[in-house]
C-alpha cells in the first residue's frame, strides 16, 4: 500500500468515526425526548432491536435505532441518520411494513433535527417535525383501534428486499476489512 492510498484510508476512518460521533449522539437525544418530552416508559423504547426477515432466497437479521413498542404491539420505529434522511425513507418504511408478522404503524427517520414521520401502512407522511412525535398518550389512543394487518404477500416480499439490499449497503467495504 503506498503513502497515498494510506492517507486516503486515514482520512476515510476519521470521517467514518465522526459521523459515529453524530449518530451516538442522535440517538441519545432521540432516547431523551421519547422518555423525558413524549413520557414513554425506557422499557416500551426498544434499543438496536434486530428482526429477522426471510426472502424466497436467503435470510438476514435487520435492525433499526428504535422501535416503540406498547405491550401487545410495535407501534413505531425509528431509524437515526447523520445525513441524508430522505436516502432513509424507504427503508424505514420497508422495515415497519415487513419485520413482524403485521406492519408496525408508524416509521420515522431523523437526524436529530429533522425528521419525517410516515403512515407506514400507506406510506403518507405524517409529520416533518420533532414535535410531530407521538405522546405516549397519543400513541395508546391511537393504538386502541389499530389491527395487526399483514401486507400483502406479493408487496411482502419486494419491501423485504428493500431492506435486504439497504442492510447490505450499511457496511462499507472499509469497514468489512476490519
Amino acid at each position: 500500500m503506498d503513502e497515498r492510498e494510506k492517507l486516503i484510508q486515514e482520512k476515510i476512518k476519521a470521517e467514518e468515526f465522526i459521523e459515529m460521533m453524530q449518530l451516538k449522539g442522535i440517538r441519545q437525544e432521540i432516547q431523551e425526548i421519547l422518555a423525558k418530552e413524549k413520557a414513554f416508559d425506557p422499557k416500551e423504547i426498544e434499543i438496536d432491536p434486530v428482526f429477522r426477515i426471510k426472502l424466497a432466497s436467503c435470510e438476514a437479521n435487520v435492525t433499526v435505532d428504535f422501535v416503540i413498542n406498547l405491550s401487545t404491539v410495535y407501534f413505531m420505529v425509528i431509524k437515526c441518520v447523520a445525513t441524508a434522511i430522505e436516502s432513509w425513507e424507504r427503508y424505514v418504511i420497508s422495515f415497519a411494513r415487513a419485520a413482524k408478522d403485521y406492519q408496525i404503524p408508524y416509521a420515522a427517520v431523523t437526524d436529530g433535527k429533522n425528521i419525517r414521520i410516515f403512515d407506514a401502512i400507506s406510506g403518507s407522511l405524517v409529520s416533518e417535525s420533532i414535535d410531530g412525535l407521538f405522546s405516549h398518550k397519543e400513541s395508546m389512543d391511537i393504538i386502541k383501534n389499530f389491527r395487526k394487518v399483514s401486507r400483502p404477500e406479493k408487496s411482502l416480499e419486494k419491501e423485504k428486499r428493500i431492506i435486504y439490499a439497504f442492510e447490505n449497503i450499511k457496511c462499507s467495504p472499509h469497514q468489512q476489512d476490519q
